[in-house]
């Protein structure tokens, strides 16, 4: 007969712990002269309890952060660990690396979206959260960084419910939530609003049936994406501020500004 190999000891009453057709299972007795009910399932949260994971598991109390599975087998990280007697998972939190706009806490990646670590909890004191998802376009881990570290994004693929598809820029708003912007100065012709387009940032009146205005910026302008911050430079100031990287068409690099001529044209500087 082989002898059961002992793994390590069982946290409630001290015995050995064995592997055993369930698992892995505990073979003392409690202080009342019961058998230990101690179990370690051999299968537990899609993840497979080798005798390694089971080892460390008793010994520290805690196994490495691992990739698990939900009943609907969508997958998750977390670790298990021993507590009162009997294994439990300890959920892990993923931070992002910005800290939250409002109050400098850090931004929790959760199931919905992001949450400042201030929002959550019994005691919440900060409104900060951005959806996950806004107008059927999902928002990535890196836009979200980007958002963050105070960046205003241009950003396409947004939809309406009836399939509308437009560009939008990220704005926290007075409730601390973040939600959709289009407008990001005034016209430098007619005074109108600047809107994103999916092309191009365009001025609100290019549809006023006595008064059209036709001026804009073009997002993409010799090989260099024009950020919201370098149209508002270019409405409000005449130029940007910094000298842009630019191609030619033959791929040669040149380096100029963007700015308005006198018939308030965009040309390069």
């Amino acid at each position: 007969m082989t002898e059961k190999k002992v793994i390590g000891k069982c946290p409630v009453c001290g015995g050995d712990v064995m592997e055993s057709p369930l698992g892995f299972c505990c073979n003392g007795t409690t202080k009342e002269g019961r058998r230990c009910q101690f179990v370690i399932h051999r299968k537990m949260h899609g993840v497979e309890m080798t005798e390694e994971i089971c080892r460390q598991l008793l010994s520290e109390g805690r196994t490495g952060i691992m990739e698990m599975k939900n009943k609907k087998n969508q997958p998750f990280l977390a670790m298990f660990i021993i507590e009162d007697g009997k294994v439990h998972l300890d959920f892990v939190s993923h931070y992002m690396e910005g800290r939250c706009p409002i109050c400098g806490g850090r931004v929790k990646k959760t199931s919905k979206g992001y949450a400042c670590e201030n929002h959550v909890g019994p005691n919440p004191t900060c409104d900060f959260y951005m959806m996950g998802i806004i107008c059927n376009r999902k928002i990535t881990d890196e836009e979200v960084e980007r958002f963050l570290s105070g960046e205003r994004l241009t950003l396409d693929g947004f939809s309406t419910n009836d399939g509308h598809m437009f560009s939008s820029t990220l704005q926290l708003n007075e409730k601390g939530s973040v939600s959709l912007e289009s407008k990001i100065t005034k016209c430098p012709v007619c005074g109108g609003e600047i809107h994103v387009g999916m092309k191009a940032y365009n001025c609100s009146n290019y549809k006023d049936k006595d008064h059209p205005c036709n001026f804009s910026i073009w997002r993409n302008i010799s090989g260099h994406e024009v950020s919201v911050e370098e149209a508002r430079q270019i409405c409000e100031d005449g130029q940007t501020k910094e000298v842009l990287e630019l191609y030619k068409e033959d791929g040669t690099i040149y380096y100029k500004r963007l700015g308005l001529n006198k018939e308030n044209q965009v040309i390069r500087i």
